[in-house]
C-alpha cells in the first residue's frame, strides 16, 4: 500500500458479535493528538497557544520550508517556543517510594494470615513496583513471599520463577531454606524428580545457616528433607533414571506461517506477491489459489506502543495481559510478563522512555504519537545517523525491523496543508524536548525522576542542533506515516466460563489496548468487501483469509467501513476524508447492497460457459427448469449440478456453529470452510447465506488471538 493508506487508530472497543463489524478502527482525530477521549492534557494548551502567538512573519517563513528537517529545526529556534513554560506537574509523577512499598508489603502479610492468598499475591506484586531497585534484601524478600502465595494458589512454575529471582538478588542466608524447601516441594509436583532432588540437598546445606531457627524445627526439616531424597532416588531408579519433563510454558507458543516465505518479504507466505502501480501503489496480490483459512502473514510490529491504561495490566513489550508481572527497576509506571521482555525492553526503548512516561501521559498526546517517538528510541542514535541516502528506497528483502521501509510508507506529504505541517512540527518540537531530558541525545539514559527544572521551558540546549534537525525531522515524518499506516492491536476480554467448559471467546468484546505499525502489512489495499482478517498473538499480528482468492486477485484488508453495514456513500466520504483516496473496490464498483437488503427470493449462479463468463444469473427458489439460458453468453448452465454441491451446505454450516457454540474453534473454522468451497463452486456473492459464513469465519479465527478473562 502506497498510494492508498493504511488503517489507523480510533478510541473505541466493539463487540465483534456485530454482524460484519470489521476488526479495524478508523483514524483518531489527528487534529487533538490526544491520549484518549477524556484527556486533555497539558499540550493543548501549548498548541493553542503557539498558532494563537506566532507572528506572520514566522507563519510565512515555516510555510515556505520544504523539508521536515529545516521545518522542525525552525521552529525550535523560535523565542516564542524556546522561552514557552510547560505546566507539568511533576510532583504528581509516580516514583518509587520505599515507605509505600512496605505498606502494601504489610497488607500482603496480613492478607496471608486471613489466609487470602490471591490478595497476597497481588499486594505483594504492587508493593514491588514501589519498591526500589537498591532494596534489594526487601525486593529478595517480597519474591520469596510472593513465591509462597503461588505455590498454595498451584502456580508452581510461577513460584519457581520467584524463587530463582529472589535468589539471583541476595535472599537471606538464614532464610534460604524456606525457599529451598519450597522450590523442592514445587518441583516435586511438577514430577521434576531429579531436579528435586537437588533443591532436597540445597534446603541440607540452607539447614545450616538458618541461625534463627529453633532446633527441633530444623532437626525436622532436615530429617524430612533425608527422607525424600531417600524415596526419589529409590523410585527413580525403579523407573530406570528417567528424564525430568521439560518446564511447563505458559505462555502461548509464538505462530509460525506455515509454507515457504516470500523470499522479498520474509514476514509473508509465497502465495502472496506485493506489485506496484501509479493508481493502486503498492498492493497484494495471490500467485496462486488462495484456500478460506490460509495464513498469508505473521509480523512483528516494527514499534508498538500500549495504552497507559493498561501500563498496569498488560506487558510494556508484548501486549499480553500478566497477572504476575514483573516491575521495572527504575520507575513504577509499566510491568513485564517475563524476564525477557524486561530486558529487551530495558536495553532498547524503555531505558530511554522510563522516567518521561508520566510526561507523556500527562501532555495528552495520542498513542500515535507516543509511536512516532518509540520509533526513534527503541534504536540509539547513531543508528539514524548511520542511515545513508534516506530518501532512496532500499533493496533487498522487505525488513520489518528496518527504518527505511517505514520512512517510505505513503504520508502524503505532497498533500498537506501548512497548518497541518504546523500542527505535527509543534508535537515534535515536544517529543523531541522529551528526549533531550530522557537522555537520548547524549546516549545516556536518565536515571532519576523528572523535576520541574527540566521541564522549565521547550527551549533545547543549542548543543544538539544537529540532533534536533535529524532526529526531529524524522519524528515529524513518523507522524505523518502513522496516521496511514498505524493499526489497533487488540484483545477479546471474555467471560469466565463455568467449570468444565471451554471459554466462549465469540461473544467477547475487542478491545483496543495498543497502537503498532506493521510494514508489511501496511502495503496491503483496503477493500469494503475483505478477504481477509487480522488478529493477534501476543504483539505479532496475524492475517489470515476468510474467503477463498483466486490467482491473480488483489488481496486486501479493511481499513474501518464494510459494504455490507455501511452505505455506499457513507464509505466513500468516510475513506477520503480519512485515508484520501477513491474507493473502487467491487462493491463500490457494482453498487453491492448492504446485508438487509440481501434478497433471498432466488440463487446467484455463476455462468457455467465453457468460456469465462462474469454473468449472474438469477434462479428462482421455484424454478421449474434446470437448463437455463445466459443473458450474456447465451450458453446454458445446468443448475442441477449446482444445486447438488449445495445440499450439503446447511448441514456443514449448523455444525460449524454448534462448534463455535462449545467454543471448538478449530473444528467450527474446519466446517465453514468447507461450506465456501461448495458456495464458491456454484453460486456468486453478494448473497446473505455466504457473508453468514464469512462472518462466523472471522468471529472464530479472532477467538484463537490474544484474549482475557472478565
Amino acid at each position: 500500500m502506497h498510494a492508498r493508506a493504511g488503517s489507523v487508530l480510533r478510541r473505541l472497543t466493539y463487540k465483534i458479535s456485530n454482524h460484519f463489524l470489521p476488526n479495524v478502527c478508523s483514524r483518531e482525530n489527528s487534529a487533538s493528538f490526544k491520549m484518549s477521549t477524556d484527556t486533555v492534557g497539558f499540550f493543548k494548551k501549548f498548541h493553542d497557544t503557539i498558532n494563537e502567538k506566532i507572528d506572520d512573519v514566522a507563519r510565512n517563513n515555516f510555510a515556505n520550508l520544504e523539508t521536515d528537517a529545516k521545518r522542525v529545526s525552525y521552529l525550535c529556534s523560535l523565542p516564542l517556543i524556546k522561552s514557552y513554560e510547560l505546566e507539568v506537574k511533576c510532583q504528581e509523577m509516580p516514583r518509587k517510594d520505599v515507605a509505600k512499598a512496605k505498606e502494601l508489603k504489610d497488607g500482603g502479610n496480613a492478607a496471608v494470615q486471613k489466609g487470602d492468598w490471591a490478595r497476597a499475591m497481588q499486594l505483594y506484586t504492587d508493593s514491588m513496583i514501589f519498591m526500589p531497585k537498591q532494596e534489594s534484601e526487601e525486593l529478595s524478600i517480597l519474591l520469596a513471599n510472593r513465591s509462597a502465595a503461588l505455590n498454595h494458589m498451584g502456580l508452581y512454575e510461577e513460584a519457581l520463577g520467584d524463587i530463582r529471582r529472589c535468589l539471583a538478588l541476595g535472599y537471606p542466608e538464614h532464610l534460604k531454606y524456606k525457599v529451598q524447601e519450597r522450590k523442592a516441594r514445587c518441583l516435586l509436583v511438577l514430577q521434576r524428580n531429579q531436579e528435586a532432588v537437588s533443591a532436597f540437598k540445597e534446603t541440607i546445606k540452607a539447614l545450616d545457616r538458618a541461625s534463627k531457627l529453633a532446633s527441633d524445627k530444623r532437626q525436622k526439616m532436615l530429617a524430612d528433607s533425608k527422607l525424600m531424597i531417600e524415596l526419589l532416588n529409590k523410585g527413580m531408579v525403579l523407573a530406570g533414571n528417567p528424564k525430568d519433563p521439560a518446564p511447563v510454558k505458559k505462555s502461548p507458543p509464538k505462530p509460525k506461517l506455515p509454507g515457504k516465505h516470500n523470499p522479498n518479504y520474509p514476514a509473508a507466505s509465497e502465495a502472496i506477491e506485493i506489485n506496484y502501480s501509479e493508481s493502486q501503489g503498492r498492493y497484494a496480490t495471490a500467485t496462486r489459489d488462495i484456500g478460506a483459512g490460509e495464513v498469508l502473514l505473521i509480523e512483528r510490529p516494527h514499534s508498538g506502543v500500549l495504552l497507559s491504561e493498561f501500563s498496569k495490566t498488560h506487558c510494556q513489550h508484548c501486549f499480553t495481559k500478566c497477572p504476575i508481572p514483573l516491575a521495572c527497576p527504575n520507575c513504577p509506571n509499566v510491568i513485564f510478563c517475563s524476564d525477557n521482555c524486561l530486558e529487551a525492553a530495558q536495553k532498547s526503548y524503555h531505558a530511554y522512555e522510563c522516567h518521561i512516561l508520566p510526561l507523556l501521559w500527562q501532555s495528552g498526546c495520542s498513542i500515535t504519537c507516543h509511536i512516532a517517538l518509540r520509533m526513534i528510541t527503541q534504536n540509539r542514535k547513531e543508528y539514524f545517523k548511520n542511515l545513508k541516502d534516506l530518501d532512496i528506497k532500499p533493496t533487498g528483502p522487505y525488513q520489518t525491523e528496518d527504518y527505511r521501509n517505514i520512512y517510505h510508507l505513503v504520508s502524503h506529504g505532497d498533500k498537506r496543508t501548512k497548518q497541518d505541517f504546523l500542527h505535527r512540527t509543534q508535537m515534535t518540537a515536544f517529543l523531541v524536548k522529551l528526549l533531550e531530558i530522557s537522555g537520548y541525545f547524549d546516549g545516556k539514559a536518565r536515571k532519576t525522576p523528572v523535576e520541574s527544572i527540566d521541564v522549565k521551558t521547550m527551549g533545547v540546549n543549542d548543543i544538539y542542533k544537529e540532533d534536533i534537525a535529524l532526529i526531529g525531522g524524522l519524528i515529524l515524518k513518523n507522524l505523518q506515516v502513522l496516521q496511514f499506516n498505524a493499526h489497533e492491536v487488540f484483545e477479546l476480554q471474555c467471560p469466565k466460563p463455568k467449570v468444565g467448559q471451554n471459554i466462549i471467546k465469540h461473544c467477547g468484546k475487542s478491545v483496543f489496548i495498543a497502537g503498532a505499525v506493521f510494514p508489511t502489512l501496511a502495503l496491503f489495499n483496503h477493500s469494503c468487501d475483505p478477504g481477509v482478517v487480522r488478529y493477534f498473538s501476543g504483539n505479532r499480528i496475524v492475517v489470515r483469509t476468510v474467503k477463498n482468492i483466486a490467482k491473480g486477485e488483489e488481496v486486501s484488508e479493511n481499513y474501518g467501513p464494510i459494504f455490507t453495514t455501511v452505505p455506499k456513500a457513507e464509505r466513500q466520504s468516510q475513506l477520503k476524508e480519512q485515508y484520501w483516496f477513491d474507493c473502487t473496490c467491487t462493491p463500490c464498483r457494482e453498487n453491492w447492497p448492504l446485508y438487509e437488503e440481501m434478497t433471498e427470493n432466488y440463487m446467484r449462479f455463476k455462468c457455467d460457459s465453457d468460456r469465462p463468463c462474469p454473468n449472474v444469473i438469477a434462479v428462482p427458489y421455484d424454478a421449474k427448469e434446470f437448463m437455463i439460458q445466459c443473458g450474456l453468453c447465451l450458453q446454458y448452465t445446468n443448475i442441477m449440478k449446482g444445486l447438488k454441491s449445495l445440499q450439503d451446505t446447511d448441514m456443514l454450516y449448523r455444525l460449524g456453529k454448534g462448534a463455535m457454540e462449545e467454543g471448538n474453534y478449530g473444528e467450527a473454522m474446519k466446517k465453514l470452510i468447507e461450506v465456501l468451497k461448495l458456495y464458491d463452486i456454484t453460486l456468486r456473492p453478494p448473497y446473505r447465506s455466504y457473508y453468514d459464513c464469512v462472518q462466523d469465519l472471522r468471529r472464530s479465527m479472532l477467538s484463537i488471538g490474544n484474549y482475557s478473562l472478565v
